[in-house]
């Protein structure tokens, strides 16, 4: 199936007659996280849709069955991740939360959305470690993370387009 299509179907997991402004998503592959339930401040204006590979009760997170199109689990999370705006079209906001990430902190989504978004399109973290995507490939590559024909024609591709060293990395686990 195709991520369009894919997309489509699970449209249905969305309430769109709350009209929720913000979605907050997850998808959990093998086992690898359980769904960790949000703070009471982070609810309100809100809808939390999981896609999970295994079913896990939750008061607050709407479950949807995790595509599983690809052999490798972590692009069947990823697939999810990237296409927030073929799953939830009628949200204004997305935020996606990794499997191991919980909100924490004293405000709610709405303050979050306000203070980082408002003349932005896209708000990420800045990663912890390294500042490359370079480096970040380096790493990939020595813990095998995919496979290294892949990785090594990605960056390739990168220093063809003349994408620079240094030029900043995100941390996107949320």
């Amino acid at each position: 199936m195709r991520a369009q299509e894919l997309a489509s179907d699970s449209r249905a997991a969305v309430d769109n007659d709350a009209a929720a402004s913000i979605v907050v998503y997850t998808a959990i592959t093998a086992g690898y996280d359980d769904l960790r339930e949000p703070p009471p401040r982070a609810l309100p204006g809100a809808q939390f849709v999981a896609f999970l590979a295994a079913p896990q009760a939750s008061p607050t997170w709407r479950t949807q069955p995790l595509y599983a199109g690809f052999d490798d689990p972590t692009r069947n999370a990823k697939i999810h991740k990237i296409l927030p705006h073929r799953f939830f079209p009628a949200a204004r906001y997305s935020l996606w939360l990794d499997g191991s990430v919980s909100i924490r902190g004293e405000c709610g989504l709405d303050e979050l959305v306000e203070r980082y978004l408002a003349d932005c399109d896209l708000a990420v973290f800045q990663h912890r470690v390294r500042t490359c995507v370079y480096q970040e490939a380096s790493v990939c590559l020595q813990r095998g993370l995919d496979d290294a024909n892949l990785i090594w024609r990605q960056v390739c591709g990168y220093a063809q387009e003349g994408y620079p060293s240094n030029a900043g990395l995100g941390e996107c686990s949320v």
